[in-house]
């Protein structure tokens, strides 16, 4: 089987050409979007951190804080669970 090598006229360089300019303006756009999504995350990751060190600052344990704001975004039932276990193995190790 050969292959058959596409024809060289202007109409194909024409599409060709046309193709690889949407195919750059598109990239162009998600690239300007991730910079700009980076962007707000880093600024909301500083407001965060501002936020904690008012926390810490007025004598509250931030790593306690962290731990009760990741339970609860936790199932109940999965995070009653994990206690259950987590005495069972305490009094085990006793």
């Amino acid at each position: 089987m050969s292959v058959i090598p596409f024809k060289e006229d202007d109409d194909f360089k024409k599409h060709n050409q046309k193709a690889t300019e949407e195919a750059a303006k598109e990239l162009q756009e998600f690239v300007q979007e991730l910079e700009s999504l980076e962007a707000q995350m880093a600024d909301l990751q500083r407001d965060r951190q501002d936020v904690l060190t008012v926390v810490k600052s007025k004598g509250y344990n931030v790593k306690a804080l962290r731990r009760l704001l990741a339970e609860r975004k936790r199932d109940a039932g999965e995070l009653a669970e994990e206690k259950e276990t987590i005495e069972l193995y305490r009094n085990l190790l006793l």
